[in-house]
Order: structure tokens, then C-alpha cells, then sequence
């Protein structure tokens, strides 16, 4: 009877999704979770119950990285819906919010558990259709434009999922269960890897797949974007684990190229974070940055198979850690949208920053700690692009903090008592668990690099305080101002002709500098900044675009 307990994991949000109209129901999302996360923390790994009536055969189960799935998954979704319960109880809109939120929910942990390809895909399928209904739900223009192009990239990544499937299944002989796929010794075809690539790219937001996300995460509400930039995201990951098989050889040339959008999705993420005005923005591209990190492990597995067993455990920690994080840095960000800012609500939204950037003593340094020693030997020059990493993470998220410190909420209400309670519950967990399951050397990793970006920080914001930059460094106030250098000032001494060229260069590249990294114009920002002040940081960022870019290249010309 305990293998029907999978079966609540999925259909036990759904029935509560059925009686959310009912009065007095706005704590069933706290109640829906709850099965999961006792099936996470009881049941045996390798328990699974099998439904042959069911679609064309379902097949659910309990295996060692779809438990750690599961426990973050679960422990974030609860957080997340005690946060929300105050929302979730406001007349039609609450109904509305609920029932998307325990949909959503349901395909989430849904997937998780799900031991068959159509299981997995319907689950999938569900979680990003509910989570379009989440976007829109504040029902302002920017929500429904953010939703309108959130919905079109799911269902083009449903889409080239649906054929990628269909293409296993037939090679298979219509054999749908992920076990029969990673023993079979023939790989998937390569137009089915790179479908595969594609559909769950665009839920993990690699480069060029990623532009439905920092609009997405910007008008979200609090608790659906956590659940959103935490859980949701990651199911691109497993995805990858699940119908990529680990360990298979053949796919190495696949584990490269995966190894290079990776990196490239790691600089991407960090450079456009740094040059954002507004905090969820600048989430949203840190997001992007760790979605690098992770495709950088996944291709580490395919690339190095020997190494697959140790590395699976690695990234599964690692999406461990990024849900957790990620989802209280969410929620405390809209603590203070709601009921402004608090020596408190900074406090732990600093604690959260450091351990994002895997400072020494936190959850961060932690995974990427067992991260890079789980990286075999040949992949060494992996292990100093982590460590750069976690130096530009450690820039963004110093920036975090200066734009919250300076932000001015537009509170109309204080927070829930259980918003709060939720809030400070995740904090325990992040700030407790690393020290009952690392060991002492795991906890100080990223020191020199950590250290390295605070002191940059520090010189940045000192020198910019001061106003003692020249004027090509110095922070600059124009909303479609070019990162970095102050282009007027390289070109003003060039003869007049190549002056009249250059500034025409400047408009354009203005242009297109406001319409792709801008975002939405700064009226309509989430959080406001006194004076209409929207200052870039152009001396961190220069320091570490200029670095960045050095180590890229040296990169590029040794492999």
C-alpha cells in the first residue's frame, strides 16, 4: 500500500485544485505539498508502482536524484503556498490563483516521480501551461505581455519535446520507461538529442532560449515566481537526466557542446545582471548565470561518462541549493514590495546573497564545492571558470543589495504573519542543513574568489560614492546609457567627419543597447529608486567583463 503514495503526488493537488472554489479553502495549497515531501524524506529509494491501464502505461517511482528533486521541490512549493495564503484567499482572484497554483504544483512533482516518458511530458506539459496562468494573474499590460511571451516559447519547447519523444518511442519499439532508454547501449538519434536540448533549453533559459525569463520573473507575484525561478526551472535539468541517458559515450561530443553554452550561459547571465536597475531583473539574469553552471555539469556527464555517477549527485545538490536560495530571495523581495524595508528583511536578504555566491560557511559553498570535486581530472579549466563564477555572482549579488538598500517599495499593506513565518522557516533551513551534511573544507570553498569581488565591491561603490572615477568609468544616470565606457568621451577627440560617423554609431547602438537589455521603460518599475537615480555599476562591471573576457579567450585558445 505505501507504493500508492506516489499516486498522492500527483493527484492530490489535482482534488485539491477541484474543491478550490469550495469556502474556506485557501490553506489546501499549504496541504498539497505535504504528500510529496513525506514520500521525499520516508519512502525507500527504488519503490515504484506500475499502471499498466493508465494512458499507454504509467510507471512512477523513487530513485536517488529524483528524491533530492523531490525534497527541494516540495520543501519549496510548501514555503511558497504558507507565503501566498493570504493571496490565495482574495474572492474570484484568489480562486483563480489557487487553482493554478495546485495545477502547477501537480505537473511539478508530478514529473518528478514519473518513470515513463508520456508521464513525464504530460507533468511537464501541465507545470508550464499552469505557470502561464500565474504570470498573467496580476492582470496588468506588463504581466499579460510577460505571459503572452512566456506562453509562445513553453509550447515551442513542448513542441520540439512532443516530436523528441515520439522519436524515442519508435525507436524504442514503443518501449516508453527511462530505465529500458539508459540500458539500451544504441544512444538516441542525434535530430532527438538535439530536440531534447532545445525543448528542456528553453525551461533551463539558455542562450537565446532565455528571453522569455527576466520579464516573467519581473511581474510574477511572490510566491509563484519562487516556486517559478526555484522549482519549475529546474525540470529542464532532470529532463536532461532523465532522457539523456548518463554514462552513455556516445554522447560526448554532445556533453562539449553543452560544456560551451554553458559558459557562455554563465557570462551572459552575470554581464546583463550587472548592468539591471531593477532587483528582479537582476534575479532573473543570476538565474540565467546558475542555469549556465548546471548545462555545464550536464555536459561534464555526458562528456566524461566515468565521472556520470559522482557528477548526477553533484548537480542534483547544486539544483538543491539555487531552488532554496533563489526562492527565499524571491520571497523576502516581496516582503519588502509589500511592506517595505527592514533592518531585518536586509539582513537576510544578505545572507542569502553570500550563500548564492557560495561565500565560505554556506549552503553555496557547499554545492560548488562538491561540484568541482566531483570534475575529473581533464576538466580542470572547468574548476577556474566556477571559481570566476562565484566571483562575478558575488559582484551581481552586492548589486542586489545596493539596488534593495536604495529601493523605495510601494507598500500598501504590511506583510502577512505567515509570509513572514514562511520567509523566516526557509532561512533556517538554508542557514542549517550544510552544517550537519558537509565537511569542514567543503564549507570554506570559493574563499579567494568571494573575498576577491567584496573587495572590488567595496572599491566600486567607494569610488562611485566619492564621484573620483574619470568620466569612462564613472557611474552614469542616462536609462539607455552604453555599459562600461562612456562612448562620447572615446570618440570627442576623432576629426569631425569621424566624429559625425561615431555618434551616429552611438545612437544606434543605443537603440538596440535599451530595446535588448533595458527591459521595460523605468516607469514601470517594481521597486523605485529615490531621485529617478538608475546608476550602472561600470567599474565592477568593467572589472569583471574585462577579466571575464581574458579567461574566455585564454579558454577558447587552449581547447
Amino acid at each position: 500500500m505505501n507504493d500508492f503514495a506516489l499516486l498522492l503526488i500527483w493527484f492530490w493537488p489535482l482534488l485539491l485544485a477541484a474543491l478550490a472554489g469550495l469556502r474556506h479553502t485557501a490553506w489546501t495549497t499549504v496541504l498539497a505539498p505535504l504528500p510529496a515531501l513525506a514520500v521525499a524524506i520516508a519512502m525507500p529509494v527504488g519503490t515504484g508502482l506500475s499502471l499498466p491501464w493508465l494512458l499507454l502505461g504509467t510507471e512512477i517511482g523513487m530513485d536517488e536524484k529524483g528524491r533530492v528533486f523531490l525534497l527541494f521541490s516540495s520543501l519549496l512549493w510548501l514555503a511558497a503556498s504558507l507565503y501566498g495564503v493570504r493571496d490565495a484567499a482574495a474572492g474570484h482572484q484568489g480562486i483563480r490563483y489557487r487553482v493554478l497554483f495546485l495545477l502547477a504544483m501537480a505537473g511539478n512533482l508530478g514529473l518528478i516521480v514519473a518513470q515513463d516518458l508520456l508521464s513525464f511530458y504530460l507533468g511537464f506539459t501541465l507545470m508550464g501551461l499552469a505557470a502561464y496562468g500565474l504570470i498573467a494573474h496580476p492582470a496588468t499590460r506588463r504581466a499579460r505581455r510577460a505571459a503572452r511571451r512566456y506562453l509562445a516559447w513553453t509550447i515551442a519547447g513542448e513542441l520540439l519535446l512532443f516530436v523528441a519523444v515520439a522519436m524515442l518511442a519508435m525507436q524504442h519499439g514503443g518501449v516508453m520507461i527511462f530505465s529500458a532508454l539508459s540500458s539500451n547501449p544504441n544512444p538516441p538519434s542525434e535530430i532527438a538529442v538535439a530536440l531534447l536540448i532545445a525543448g528542456f533549453g528553453i525551461k533551463l533559459a539558455l542562450p537565446g532560449l532565455h528571453f522569455w525569463l527576466p520579464q516573467a520573473y519581473a511581474v510574477t507575484p511572490a510566491p509563484a515566481v519562487a516556486v517559478l525561478s526555484g522549482a519549475m526551472i529546474k525540470a529542464g535539468l532532470l529532463g536532461w537526466l532523465r532522457f539523456l541517458p548518463p554514462g552513455n559515450g556516445e554522447l560526448a561530443d554532445w556533453g562539449q557542446a553543452l560544456i560551451m553554452i554553458g559558459i557562455a550561459g554563465i557570462f551572459l547571465g552575470l554581464i546583463l545582471g550587472l548592468l539591471q536597475h531593477r532587483p528582479r531583473l537582476l534575479l532573473g539574469y543570476s538565474s540565467i548565470s546558475k542555469m549556465g553552471v548546471l548545462t555545464l555539469g550536464m555536459g561534464a556527464v555526458l562528456a566524461w561518462p566515468d565521472a556520470a555517477p559522482v557528477l548526477v549527485s553533484a548537480l542534483a545538490l547544486y539544483a538543491a541549493h539555487h531552488a532554496l536560495v533563489k526562492g527565499g530571495l524571491f520571497l523576502g523581495l516581496g516582503l519588502i514590495e509589500r511592506g517595505g524595508l527592514r533592518p531585518w528583511l536586509l539582513a537576510g536578504l544578505a545572507f542569502l546573497a553570500i550563500a548564492l555566491a557560495g561565500a565560505p560557511l554556506t549552503s553555496g559553498a557547499l554545492a560548488k564545492s562538491v561540484l568541482t570535486a566531483s570534475l575529473p581530472a581533464e576538466a580542470g579549466h572547468l574548476v577556474s571558470l566556477l571559481a570566476l563564477s562565484a566571483f562575478g555572482t558575488t559582484l551581481l549579488m552586492a548589486r542586489f543589495l545596493l539596488l534593495v538598500w536604495r529601493a523605495r517599495a510601494r507598500a500598501d499593506a504590511s506583510p502577512a504573519v505567515e509570509a513572514i513565518l514562511a520567509w523566516i522557516l526557509l532561512l533556517g533551513l538554508i542557514a542549517t542543513v550544510p552544517f550537519f551534511i558537509a565537511e569542514t573544507g567543503q564549507l570554506f570553498a570559493n574563499l579567494l574568489p568571494v573575498s576577491l569581488a567584496v573587495i572590488i565591491a567595496a572599491l566600486a561603490l567607494a569610488a562611485a560614492k566619492l564621484h573620483t572615477l574619470p568620466d569612462v568609468v564613472r557611474p552614469v544616470r542616462h536609462a539607455t546609457a552604453m555599459p562600461v565606457i562612456h562612448f562620447r568621451q572615446a570618440i570627442r577627440h576623432l576629426p569631425g567627419q569621424w566624429q559625425t560617423a561615431g555618434q551616429q554609431i552611438q545612437s544606434s547602438l543605443h537603440r538596440v543597447y535599451a530595446r535588448l537589455l533595458q527591459g521595460l521603460p523605468d516607469n514601470q518599475a517594481v521597486l523605485r529608486f529615490p531621485g529617478g537615480e538608475n546608476w550602472r555599476w561600470q567599474l565592477a562591471g568593467g572589472f569583471w567583463l574585462t577579466i571575464g573576457l581574458s579567461i574566455l579567450a585564454a579558454f577558447i585558445i587552449a581547447v
